[in-house]
This record gives structure tokens, sequence and C-alpha cells, in this order.
């Protein structure tokens, strides 16, 4: 997995800081905070603070876990993601900058929480229950997929 951030990342501040409210996605509808404030929203789902329903068929997960997640294919662009509302959701902060600290925070609440809670597993809607190691894989992916789409790697 060479073309993948390293996740959890010591340097996503210097991906941050290439980041400001003008970048424009090299695809898809979301604003460089839509982007922040949703990889900060995936984060809160993977050490539980919201349930999610699993929308994969239940004989299927396994399947689809081992070819997307822990295969070495990037994640697709402009994949609609059927568990999340259409359209763009509201901002949850003032300004690019406050969701740039924002999601620097919740990173460290993430890693805090896999620290103290090494056996805890969440689900995922597409991948199923996920371990601690699973998630780790699934943000190296989602950060680097959202971050491409942002020119920032």
């Amino acid at each position: 997995m060479k073309d993948f951030i390293i996740f959890p990342p010591n340097t996503i501040n210097q991906y941050l800081e290439k980041l400001n409210q003008d970048t424009v996605a090299l695809w898809g509808t979301m604003s460089a905070q839509h982007m922040l404030e949703h990889l900060l929203l995936v984060l809160e789902i993977s050490r539980g603070k919201f349930e999610v329903s699993i929308i994969t068929p239940i004989e299927k997960v396994e399947k689809v876990k081992r070819i997307f997640l822990l295969g070495d294919s990037p994640l697709k662009k402009d994949f609609n993601a059927p568990f999340l509302p259409e359209g763009l959701q509201p901002l949850l902060f003032g300004s690019i900058e406050e969701a740039k600290k924002g999601l620097l925070l919740e990173v460290e609440t993430y890693l805090h929480f896999w620290q103290n809670n090494p056996q805890s597993k969440f689900s995922h809607p597409v991948f199923g229950v996920l371990s601690a190691n699973e998630w780790h894989l699934f943000h190296r992916k989602h950060f680097t997929h959202h971050f491409n789409q942002f020119g920032l790697l």
C-alpha cells in the first residue's frame, strides 16, 4: 500500500496547510471545508460516537471487505455513498481554519480512543464490523482519496 498516506498520520498538518477555502476539488461537489468535516464525521463513526447500519448484504460483506478494503485498489472517484444524505450537508464550523482544527482534534481523539480500547469494533456501512487495524486501513485509503480529490498529494 505504498500509494496511500500513513494513517494515523503524524504529518496531517502538512497536507492541511496546502488547503484553503478556495481550493477546488478535482472531482465531486464537496468544498474543501465539506471534505474536512466529512473526514471528521467518519472518524467519529469509527470510534463508535455514531452507530451506522450496514448496507452491504450480509452474505457479501466479507468479499467486499477483502476486495475493496484489504486490497491495494484506491477508493473510487465520484462514489455516491448511498448511506449519506443527498447533497452537501450544512457546514458545522464557521471557517475552514476551524474545520482544520476540528479535524486535527478528532484525529487525536480517535487515536486516544483506540489506544485505550484496542479490542473495540464498530460498523462501517459498506465493509461491516471493523477492528482497530481495519479502521486504520480504511482511514488510510479514505484520507488519501480525499486529499487526492483536492490535489494535496
